[in-house]
């Protein structure tokens, strides 16, 4: 008997190093996708460009306003939100829809793979490519450190004006980065995997977040009102201000992650249903 368990527990063991391994192969392969492309490399490009222009815009305002951080001003600035919004649709539109284009997602359904392999492959890819885009933030105070150094070694005093970049300050901006996109990333694999266009899954990712981003602020419009803490509850733009601001909260981190498995479950059911009908 104790042979028999042995040997149950060395297929169970095996069974998932295999799950995983294929799983690994599978994120790979599509992370690669961001990185072998020009795709990829405009959108970071784009990102770090347009994060330069709205860090110009904070200096601006902070030589006018103090106590609070560069990454309030900038997290809460409307140029923020405008590319902020647009980030998730380029990401997730090709997932599903460009594979239906070129005739791979076929193949890649048929394979045996599981459903739940393939959508956690595409999500983490994504995923991480996400969080990749935010990487360039942390250049921002060696930059400033080396710009404040010149200044005092080239003219003998510190340029007035000086902003001061603490790291300890960003942690809860990249917190909220980090929840928000995790949320937001999985409803944009949704509606890439509800369509063959990757167009039409931009456009429909793209009317999520800007439906998601005013339904945040309908307190603002509408005042408060009996339902108002649902709407402050879902609101992305004070998560945004409160954790921009060091002030940690657990609420959103459940809300984002329960939306986000939700979600995925979503897709689940989507790819699920795509699969057995071929």
């Amino acid at each position: 008997m104790s042979e028999i368990a042995s040997k149950k527990t060395t297929n169970t063991i095996t069974r998932h190093t295999n799950w995983f391994a294929t799983l690994r192969t599978l994120y790979f392969r599509e992370l690669r996708v961001y990185f072998s492309t020009p795709f990829g490399w405009v959108i970071l490009a784009c990102t770090m460009a347009l994060l330069g222009f709205c860090l110009q815009a904070v200096i601006q305002v902070m030589s006018k306003a103090t106590g609070e951080g560069v990454m309030f001003y900038m997290l809460n600035n409307i140029n923020f939100w405008f590319f902020f919004i647009f980030i998730f649709p380029l990401i997730t539109m090709r997932s599903f829809a460009e594979e239906e284009r070129q005739g791979t997602l076929e193949g890649l359904l048929t394979a045996p793979v599981t459903t739940t392999q393939i959508i956690l492959g595409k999500y983490l890819a994504s995923y991480t490519f996400y969080l990749i885009l935010w990487v360039p933030l942390l250049l921002y105070p060696w930059m400033s450190h080396l710009a404040n150094k010149y200044t005092e070694w080239r003219y003998g005093i510190i340029a007035e004006g000086e902003i001061t970049y603490l790291l300890a300050d960003w942690i809860g901006p990249y917190a909220i980065l980090a929840l928000c996109g995790a949320f937001f990333i999985a409803t944009g694999l949704l509606c890439s995997a509800m369509t063959r266009s990757q167009i039409i899954a931009g456009i429909l990712s793209t009317s999520f977040m800007i439906s998601f981003y005013f339904l945040g602020r309908v307190t603002e419009l509408w005042g408060e009102f009996p339902a108002a803490p649902i709407f402050h509850y879902i609101s992305c733009t004070e998560h945004v201000s409160s954790f921009s601001r060091g002030l940690l909260d657990t609420r959103p981190l459940v809300f984002y992650l329960s939306m986000a498995v939700l979600t995925l479950a979503l897709v689940k059911r989507v790819v699920d249903y795509r699969r057995w009908t071929r």
